[in-house]
């Protein structure tokens, strides 16, 4: 997800002391405003602390349970076969704009119960945030969510959002500013991050031989995806604060910590040769979903989305090459490591 906070005088790097620090609520608050650049309200349950985060989290918890996601794996798979099959007919294109985004908006139109959006949200690109231009601006996705939210307070909307625009929080209905946190999260969390995921695999099974040791059995889709969930770090770092800001006379201007997710997923304590995709990896504990009360919500909907992909590669007996890679790396130490697929084209061998 994109997210943008203000620049952090300090990182917590390395798995154990991330996941210390994630569990730390008290020292390290979620209670902060991200992305101010392009909203004024905090995205929820993400950026709300306990206790009142537990309450958001078990309210939209039941749309996101495994069960729940897996009811859309026919579709997810029709979805696959479908785009997998188009992508690969005519004259080569562009893997994120024609194969990875439409996949994962027609994934979220049947979890949502919104195949009508499906359209605009992929017009959108992989940012909602740059949906009109390269320039950050939350003018679409806000006039978006204002129109879906005045459907669903008149009873129009027989989907996710009618139910959530009458959810209540201790006997009291969510407000539009909470209606728009939450749907905020529905439509840019998951969004980019899982694009990268599946972008992330075309390429790594483009330039090995794992694609046909996946049709052989020799690796698991389960491991598999694990592992390019690790190798990826979909989401690289997220903030925190020493100050939780709500109702805060003062605020440190150093108040902000970064939460280094990809630092934790090099560990070569806990990962043994860390810079090398093992599909077969036995033990894999990544942070990816981060960890503690704020793990992703939607970690169930990028581990099916990209498993019934994944399935669906490997049934397919395709085998492809690049035509075009063009890729920004992070900075040392995890200057191998993709952080942006800026453009990338596969063709059938």
């Amino acid at each position: 997800m994109s997210v943008l906070h203000n620049a952090s005088k300090k990182t917590i790097t390395g798995h154990a002391a991330l996941r210390s620090a994630l569990r730390d609520t008290q020292s390290y608050s979620s209670d902060l405003q991200g992305d101010a650049d392009v909203r004024d309200y905090r995205q929820i349950p993400l950026e709300v602390d306990p206790p009142r985060h537990h309450l958001y989290r078990s309210a939209l918890a039941p749309y996101f349970v495994k069960p729940a996601i897996e009811k859309h794996a026919d579709i997810f798979r029709n979805n696959s076969e479908r785009l997998i099959r188009d992508y690969f007919s005519g004259e080569p294109k562009e893997i994120v704009s024609e194969l990875a985004l439409p996949l994962v908006m027609h994934n979220l139109g049947a979890i949502y119960n919104r195949p009508q959006d499906v359209a605009e949200w992929i017009s959108w690109g992989p940012d909602v945030w740059t949906a009109q231009s390269d320039k950050r601006d939350g003018s679409v996705l806000h006039r978006y969510i204002d129109a879906v939210y005045e459907q669903a307070c008149m009873g129009k909307a027989d989907d996710i959002y009618g139910e959530i625009a009458h959810l209540e929080i201790e006997g009291k209905r969510i407000s539009p500013t909470e209606f728009r946190g939450i749907v905020g999260v529905l439509l840019a969390g998951g969004r980019d991050t899982v694009v990268k995921l599946l972008t992330g695999i075309m390429w790594h099974l483009a330039h090995t031989e794992d694609i046909s040791r996946l049709r052989t059995g020799e690796i698991s889709i389960n491991s598999a995806i694990q592992e390019f969930l690790r190798f990826l770090t979909p989401l690289p770092a997220m903030n925190r604060t020493t100050t939780p800001e709500s109702g805060a006379k003062v605020l440190p201007s150093d108040r902000y910590v970064s939460m280094s997710f990809i630092s934790g997923n090099f560990d070569n304590n806990v990962f043994e040769e860390p810079f090398s995709i093992q599909l077969d990896r036995i033990r894999n504990p990544h942070l990816s979903f981060g960890f503690g009360p704020h793990t992703c919500l939607g970690n169930h909907i990028a581990e099916i989305e990209a498993r019934i992909f994944l399935e669906t590669l490997k049934d397919s007996n395709l085998n492809w090459k690049l035509q075009r890679e063009e890729i920004r790396f992070h900075a040392a130490p995890f200057e191998r490591v993709p952080d942006h697929f800026v453009s990338l084209i596969a063709t059938l061998r």
